[in-house]
C-alpha cells in the first residue's frame, strides 16, 4: 500500500501536472471531515465487543453492533442531506476557486467520495468479528487487497485519462465490491443478527462517551493535517500544497512499519486487556515501544542521508527539494513515535478520554502556529518546528498515562524498553548469524 502510494506521485505528476495534483489533494482534504460522521462509535463499539466477546457476554455484543450500524445509518442519512443542501446552495462551488477542475464537477466529487467514506466505514465494523475472534491479520489482508485494488484502479483511470468524476466513481465501485466480499468473509466467523429488538440505550449510552472521545481523534487530525494543508492552499496556492505534502508523504513512509506494529498489537491489547492480565498487557507496551523507537530511528538515519536523491527521482524533478522542511519532519517523527506508541495502549482500552481532549487541544496550537507562519513568513518550511513543539507535550503526557493503566512506573517502564530492544538486537544478530554461516 505504501509502495502505491509513493507511485501515484510520479504519475499524477506525469499525467496530471503539478496543479491539477494540487487542485485534487485540496478536493480528497475533504474526505477527512466525511470520516468524522460515526463520531469514533466504530472504534469504541469495537473494543467494547471484544471485551465482551473474551469474557462470553455474547447478547451484549449483538446489542452493541445493532447499536452502532443504526446510529451509523441515522448519521449518515443526516450528513448526506446536509451535504446535497450545501451542493445546491452553491456552497462548495464557491469556496474551491478551482482552476482546471470544473465547477460542474465539484459537487459530484464531493458526493462520490462521500459514498467512498460511508462504505469504508460499514467495511471497518467489520473488522470487530475479526478482531474478537482471533482473525484480526485475516481482515487486515482483506484490507488490504480491496485498497491494492482501490490504488490500482485509481492510477489506471488516471494513465487512461480518465475525468475525475469518472476516477472516484471506478473507486466507489471497486470499493463496494470489496464491502461484499469482505462480509460474506466475515460471516464465517460471526454471524451477525439485526433486528430493532437488539437496540438497547443502555449499551448505547455506555460506548458514547468513549465514542465522542475517538470523535476528537478526526477532528484533531483534520486540523493538523487537512487544516495546514487548506491553510497553505489559501496563502501560497496548490504549488506549495504539493511540495508540503509530498515531503510529508515521504517522511510518512517511515510511520508505514511502525503504523503496521501499533494496529497488530491493538487487537492483542483489547484481548489482553478485557481478561484483565496487566502482566502481559506491560510486556506488549515494552515490546510495542521498543521496536517503534528502533524502527523509527533505522529509518530516519537512512531517509536523512538519502532523502534529496530519493525525493528528487520519486517526483521526477518536478518539485523543488526542500532540505529544512525535509530535517524538521524528520525529527518531529521521532517524537511523534514515541507518543504514538503508547497511545494505542490508552485508545485500545477505551481509556483514552482525557488524553483526546489533550490531544484536540494539541492540534489547534498546530493549526493556529501553522496560520501565524505562513501569514508572517510565508513559507512552508518552518511549519513542522509546532508539530515538533506539540510532539514534545504528548510524550510527557501519553506515557504518564499508559503507566497509570498498566499501573507501572517510569524506571520500571524505561528497563522493560531497553530489555526488549537487547532481545531484539539478539534476534536480528542471530538471522544475520545464520545467514552469514
Amino acid at each position: 500500500m505504501t509502495l502505491f502510494q509513493l507511485l501515484s506521485v510520479p504519475v499524477f505528476l506525469k499525467y496530471w501536472g503539478v496543479e491539477l495534483y494540487g487542485e485534487w489533494i485540496t478536493l480528497n482534504t475533504l474526505t477527512a471531515y466525511f470520516q468524522m460522521t460515526d463520531i469514533g462509535l466504530n472504534t469504541a463499539t469495537g473494543n467494547s465487543f471484544t471485551f465482551n466477546y473474551v469474557r462470553g457476554q455474547f447478547e451484549k455484543c449483538t446489542i452493541l453492533i445493532n447499536n452502532n450500524i443504526f446510529f451509523i445509518l441515522i448519521a449518515f442519512i443526516a450528513i448526506f442531506l446536509f451535504v446535497v443542501g450545501l451542493g445546491r446552495a452553491g456552497v462548495f462551488v464557491h469556496l474551491f476557486h478551482f482552476s482546471l477542475i470544473q465547477s460542474s464537477e465539484v459537487d459530484t466529487c464531493l458526493f462520490l467520495l462521500f459514498f467512498q467514506v460511508m462504505i469504508g466505514t460499514f467495511n471497518n465494523l467489520l473488522n470487530t468479528f475479526y478482531t474478537a475472534t482471533g482473525n484480526y491479520a485475516r481482515g487486515i489482508m482483506i484490507d488490504n487487497f480491496i485498497r491494492f485494488s482501490e490504488y490500482a484502479a485509481l492510477l489506471l483511470s488516471v494513465v487512461l485519462k480518465f475525468s475525475i468524476v469518472y476516477v472516484l466513481l471506478f473507486g466507489v465501485l471497486v470499493k463496494l465490491v470489496g464491502f461484499i466480499g469482505k462480509f460474506i468473509d466475515s460471516s464465517r466467523f460471526y454471524k451477525l443478527s439485526l433486528g430493532i429488538r437488539y437496540l438497547r440505550r443502555a449499551e448505547l449510552k455506555e460506548t458514547f462517551l468513549p465514542a465522542l472521545s475517538f470523535f476528537s481523534f478526526p477532528i484533531a487530525n483534520s486540523l493538523s493535517f487537512q487544516g495546514v494543508t487548506l491553510l497553505i492552499n489559501f496563502f501560497l496556492g496548490s504549488t506549495s500544497v504539493v511540495i508540503f505534502n509530498t515531503t510529508r508523504t515521504l517522511v510518512n513512509f517511515c510511520k508505514s512499519s511502525i503504523d503496521i506494529l501499533h494496529k497488530s498489537v491493538w487487537p492483542e491489547i483489547s484481548i489482553t486487556y478485557g481478561k484483565m492480565d496487566i502482566l502481559r498487557l506491560r510486556k506488549i507496551h515494552y515490546r510495542t515501544m521498543a521496536y517503534s523507537v528502533v524502527l523509527a530511528i533505522i529509518t530516519t538515519i537512512v531517509l536523512f542521508f538519502l532523502g534529496n536523491l530519493l525525493y528528487t527521482t520519486w517526483t521526477r524533478g518536478a518539485v523543488k527539494f526542500d532540505p529544512i522542511l525535509f530535517t524538521l519532519l524528520l525529527v518531529s517523527l521521532i517524537a511523534n513515535t514515541i507518543w504514538s506508541s503508547s497511545t494505542v495502549l490508552l485508545q485500545a482500552t477505551n481509556n483514552h478520554k482525557k488524553f483526546s481532549l489533550f490531544y484536540l487541544f494539541a492540534a489547534m496550537l498546530i493549526f493556529i502556529a501553522s496560520l501565524l507562519v505562513l501569514a508572517i513568513i510565508k513559507q512552508v518550511r518552518y511549519i513542522p518546528l509546532s508539530i515538533l513543539f506539540v510532539d514534545i507535550l504528548l510524550v510527557y503526557y501519553v506515557v504518564k498515562r499508559a503507566l497509570s493503566i498498566t499501573d507501572d512506573s517510569l524506571s520500571l517502564f524505561l528497563i522493560g524498553v531497553w530489555a526488549a530492544i537487547k532481545d531484539m538486537l539478539k534476534l536480528v544478530s542471530n538471522i544475520f548469524f545464520t545467514i552469514s554461516r
